[in-house]
This record gives structure tokens, C-alpha cells and sequence, in this order.
């Protein structure tokens, strides 16, 4: 599907606040209520729209401690990968992991309660995979921008 300017204006207003309804959408786009579900069924479709959250604060729920883990695997081949991000989607406190370039294979964006959490998730789940040959971390001291916006 290739973006045009009505689509844009249309994932630039859900992004900033997706409870929106047909009828605000309708109001603020000057578009049909019609067209609008249409347009984000196709979103939806094509998958440029992957879901909609509701996005909380960390702190309230429990969750302040943010680590950054960067992540070496024993070995490249294709079993080895399929292991650890397993790993990784199958832990909840792993909010974010990405392939890298560079010195680090992966690097995780991990959430959760304390120090002592985090010490027992990259102990024994994290370094004791099989998988995974080293880990270092960052702990981060506060959260200066935080977007799930793109800007598109």
C-alpha cells in the first residue's frame, strides 16, 4: 500500500491519541465515517497499523527499573538466533530487543520492579541460556524523552 497525504494525516492523528473516534476523526480529517473505517481497516490490513495500546507509567505499575542489556550469542547460525529470541518473547520483562550491527549482537530493553529483579532475570534466564555467551548492561539513572510516535 503506498501512503498518501490522507492516510498520513490520518496515522499522525491516531498515533498522538489513539481513543479518537470515527466521529472526532471524521470531524478533525472532513472525511466520511465510512471512508475513515475503510482507511484504517486497510491500515490495519496491511499491518502499518499493528495495534493500538494503552501505554502506562512505569513507576506506577511497578516496573521503574529500565536496563539496557547487550547481548552476544554463542554462535550466528540460525538455531542459535531462533533460541534466544524465543527467549525473548517468551519474557515478559524484555519490553523491547534488537538486532544490532557492531560489537554486540542484540541489545534488550528490559522493565522491571528492582535491582534484585533484574539481578535474577539476567542470572539465571538471561546468562544462563544456552544460547548466550556474554551480556553487559546499562542501568538507566532517568528517562529524558520517551515517544512511541514515528515521525512520519
Amino acid at each position: 500500500m503506498k501512503l498518501n497525504a490522507a492516510h498520513i494525516e490520518l496515522l499522525r492523528l491516531i498515533q498522538d491519541d489513539a481513543t479518537l473516534t470515527l466521529d472526532e476523526l471524521a470531524t478533525k480529517t472532513a472525511v466520511s465515517h465510512t471512508t475513515l473505517w475503510r482507511r484504517i481497516k486497510a491500515l490495519e490490513a496491511e499491518k502499518i497499523i499493528r495495534s493500538r495500546v494503552t501505554i502506562l507509567d512505569p513507576e506506577a505499575v511497578g516496573v521503574a527499573v529500565c536496563a539496557f542489556v547487550y547481548v552476544n550469542i554463542v554462535s550466528h547460525d540460525s538455531g542459535q538466533r531462533r533460541s534466544f529470541e524465543k527467549l525473548v518473547d517468551q519474557t515478559p520483562e524484555i519490553m523491547q530487543c534488537f538486532s544490532l550491527t557492531g560489537p554486540h549482537d542484540y541489545i534488550l530493553n528490559i522493565r522491571v520492579k528492582d535491582i534484585k529483579a533484574y539481578e535474577l532475570l539476567l542470572m539465571d534466564k538471561i546468562l544462563s541460556h544456552p544460547s548466550v555467551a556474554s551480556a553487559s548492561s546499562n542501568i538507566a539513572l532517568r528517562e529524558h524523552k520517551f515517544t512511541t510516535a514515528l515521525p512520519i
